[in-house]
């Protein structure tokens, strides 16, 4: 399976723009899997709610969906990237993903930090769906931080998560690896780079997106410079790990110990 990640300088407030940039530099790639940076349509900083709500999409007509499922049927596969949703007068952080056939799943970020909770409501039910018979779950930046979400998708017999981010600290890059390697499954991770401003003072994203193996091997790194990456994976490492799971052989069952009440 061909997975990878674009990351890049999200267009601060402009989703045609953002959106006709990706198209430009991936419309002659071919992929099965990728996975777009967080706030993908309309940059990640703000002050206030009403900032975003230009921005904010219904799913159920949606000009990014439509404007995706255009491009997957140039590019054969699926893509994934959170936007803002609007629904019922309440935004979202909502991870997206899209494929020839149009919308095929959402999934709206369960853990905000302080500084989106000025603006979004959380989620409450873990994502996961088939793409081509290949389970993939949805997370979002700072999901990563919590090992219970990983494991309930886990739960769910997910073969790749995929990780849409905007963080520009050190811990982050580093928690891939471990969710990966617990969760004994594939992990996208595609975090943005450039500069935004908060509250008047710049702040830089760290790119640094990867690709790990389900024994925590990062196959792909990025380090601070656009780039389009994609590899090969083969979905029968998914669960038999190179270190031979060693720890357990019905890791399944030790996950449904801590099962996460959301569906």
């Amino acid at each position: 399976m061909k997975v990878g990640f674009f990351q890049y300088n999200v267009i601060w407030r402009d989703r045609e723009a953002n959106l006709s940039y990706i198209r430009s530099k991936i419309k002659d790639s071919t992929f099965d899997l990728l996975v777009l940076p967080e706030l993908f349509t309309s940059g990640y900083a703000f002050e206030s709610k009403d900032e975003l709500i230009p921005f904010a999409e219904n799913l159920e007509d949606s000009y990014t969906v439509r404007f995706l499922t255009k491009l997957m049927k140039e590019c054969g596969g699926y893509i994934t990237g959170s936007i803002p949703e609007l629904c019922d007068e309440k935004l979202y952080n909502t991870s997206i993903i899209v494929g020839t056939e149009g919308l095929l799943a959402s999934y709206r970020k369960i853990h905000l930090p302080t500084y989106e909770k000025r603006a979004f409501n959380a989620g409450d039910k873990i994502i996961s769906c088939s793409c081509n018979e290949t389970n993939v779950g949805l997370t979002v930046c700072f999901d990563a931080w919590f090992a219970p979400l990983s494991s309930g998708l886990k739960l769910r017999g997910v073969d790749i998560i995929c990780h849409s981010a905007c963080f520009g600290g050190k811990v982050t890059p580093a928690i891939i690896p471990i969710r990966a390697l617990e969760n004994q499954c594939f992990y996208i991770s595609c975090n943005r780079i450039g500069t935004e401003l908060f509250s008047g003072e710049p702040d830089s994203y760290r790119g640094e997106s990867q690709i790990v193996s389900p024994d925590g091997k990062i196959l792909i790194k990025a380090g601070n410079e656009e780039l389009l990456s994609t590899i090969d994976v083969d979905l029968s490492e998914v669960n038999n790990p190179a270190f031979g799971s060693l720890i357990s052989k019905d890791l399944i069952s030790e996950h449904a110990k801590y099962e996460i009440k959301m569906i």
